[in-house]
This record gives C-alpha cells, structure tokens and sequence, in this order.
C-alpha cells in the first residue's frame, strides 16, 4: 500500500490500469475484502453480486478516480459495485462530493458514503406490493436515489428478485444456477 500511495497524486488514475504486480494484488485485496464485508451485494443497491452481466462486481470509487486521483488508492475511497450501479449510464465519473478537503474523512459529501455515514439514517427500503423500493430519509439519501438511479425499475426488479431468492432459502449451488440463468436477463 505504501508503494501506491508514493506515486504521484497526478499519475495514480493512469496508474490504476496498469497490470503490475502491486496493483493486481491491491485490486483483489480490495475485491475480496468489498465482498465479504458487504456480504456480496453491491455498495449501492444491495442487489447480490454475480460473475456475469450487469450485476458483475466491480472496484468502485466513491469520489471518482477521474475527478480525485491522490485519492485512488485509498482504501475509504473504493467499494464493489455491480456493473450496473457503476457502468457509465450510472455513476461512472459522477461526482459525489460538494465540498472538498485536505483530509478525505472531513470532505462533504453528497452522496451517502458506505463508510463514513450510517445509510439506515439516509436511505430505508420499503417493500410495496412486489416491489422493494428505496426511501430517501434525508437530503444525502435521496441524492444517492437519485444519481444512481436507485429507485429505477431495474433496481427495484432485482431487489425484489434478491428477496424471493433468498425467502426460499436455496443453496448457494442452487442460487447459483438461477443467477447464471437469469444473467442474460437482466
């Protein structure tokens, strides 16, 4: 980590796509950290990650690369994403702070930031009808409702697809294959 963030603030979104070593180590830690910690749902939307199609995980920076480059790197910065929560419709170099600082923690952000706020006091999920939708609680919360496009009908239809799946309580073989099934689908 610390061979990262000695690389120049200007160079490290150039940086990030390259295939050294380091940073294909630091792309997996990552990986595999947003996963487990997020209980393989996207940061966003809270739909299950899969391995194909618009629910793919990715590596998602909070205040994008392309607008926050010395921030590239930091581990506060990034969380997994599914491609469609992070794909150049959505997110992509959106940026989401509204005042900046020295100090990454002390920025203001606009949207609500998986680490340092508490989402539950921004966003509720209400489930209406078949439908799971999501509740802007304050101002933070329906910025991120409505830059991402959270309360969309895809998202809606996957958080709802992600419930029925796991109110039936299916093996993860089993939700697997539904997964691979519907990956084209959705």
């Amino acid at each position: 980590m610390d061979e990262l963030q000695a690389v120049d603030d200007d160079a490290k979104k150039a940086e990030w796509s390259r295939q050294t070593n380091t940073i294909k180590t630091f792309k997996k830690a990552v990986m595999d950290h947003g996963i487990a910690e997020q209980d393989n749902k996207c940061v966003w939307c809270e739909s299950k990650l899969g391995s194909k199609a618009r629910r793919s995980a990715h590596r998602d920076h909070i205040a994008p690369k392309e607008h926050y480059k010395k921030w590239t790197f930091l581990p506060a910065n990034i969380a997994v994403a599914c491609e469609a929560c992070n794909g150049f419709t959505v997110k992509s170099d959106l940026d989401t702070i509204a005042v900046e600082t020295p100090n990454y923690e002390d920025c203001d952000f606009r949207i609500v930031h998986p680490y340092l706020d508490n989402p539950e006091e921004h966003i509720e999920f209400v489930q209406e009808e078949r439908k799971i939708v999501m509740v802007g609680l304050s101002a933070k919360g329906r910025w991120t409702i409505e830059n991402l496009q959270l309360d969309g009908t895809a998202a809606t239809a996957r958080r709802a697809f992600d419930r029925t799946l796991d109110d039936l309580g299916l093996s993860d073989h089993q939700r697997e294959q539904i997964d691979q099934a519907m990956a084209a689908l959705i």
